[in-house]
Parts: structure tokens; C-alpha cells; sequence
């Protein structure tokens, strides 16, 4: 698989947790509530991108 099917994989799994833990405990009612699980959603997935790139490796230069 490719770098940017992982990524789009994980995301996904983690946008799954996400609103369904959502669902479980309620949506939240306030702008406040909205901001602090719109953070921690941006947070998770920019820890998931970081986790998919130190797997991946760095990127190496392809030669024709």
C-alpha cells in the first residue's frame, strides 16, 4: 500500500472511534464543547500522520 492509502485508512479508523465515542457520550451542546473535540480530533489524526511517516521511513529520491 501507499503512503497516502494508509494515512487515508488510519484516518478514517480514527474519525470511526471518534464519533462513535461521540455518539456514545453525547454530542456536544456548546461552541466551547465543539472547539475542545474538534482539537483533540485535529491532535489524534496529526499523531497518526506522524506515526504513519516515522513507519514509512523518509522519502527517497527516485532516479529514471
Amino acid at each position: 500500500m501507499t503512503t497516502n492509502q494508509v494515512f487515508l485508512i488510519v484516518a478514517l479508523l480514527i474519525a470511526g472511534v471518534f464519533f462513535g465515542g461521540l455518539s456514545m457520550v453525547g454530542l456536544p451542546q456548546s461552541l466551547m464543547e465543539w472547539v475542545i473535540t474538534d482539537g483533540v480530533f485535529a491532535v489524534s489524526l496529526y499523531i497518526s500522520y506522524l506515526v504513519v511517516a516515522a513507519i514509512k521511513g523518509p522519502s527517497k529520491p527516485k532516479f529514471h
